[in-house]
């Protein structure tokens, strides 16, 4: 969580750490799990494998390039605080005059 209160990217080391966490417990064993966006490097991948995660099942969501491209260019960083927004979907505060 401090990570992400920083804006910043969880490191992977403690995304795995999570991951193999939630989905070692009962209700993910018993009733399957779903993730979404991880993993997202190949060393989160890597780390998957190794620990014996394999998914039964993959969805591939077909998207327009136009909308890629508009989630893509309308992110924004904010130098001071390092939190990720977007222009259209979730917009930076307005700045204080």
């Amino acid at each position: 969580k401090e990570y992400m209160d920083k804006g910043g990217l969880v490191p992977d080391e403690v995304m795995i750490g999570i991951v193999e966490s939630r989905l070692a417990q009962d209700d993910c064993k018993e009733k399957g799990w779903l993730l979404d966006g991880f993993p997202r490097t190949g060393v989160q991948a890597e780390a998957m494998a190794k620990a014996g995660i394999e998914a039964e099942k993959f969805l591939l969501l077909n998207v327009p390039d136009d909308v890629l491209i508009e989630r893509c260019v309308g992110r924004r960083s904010d130098p001071v605080t390092g939190k990720i927004y977007h222009l259209t979907f979730n917009p930076p505060p307005e700045d204080p005059e």
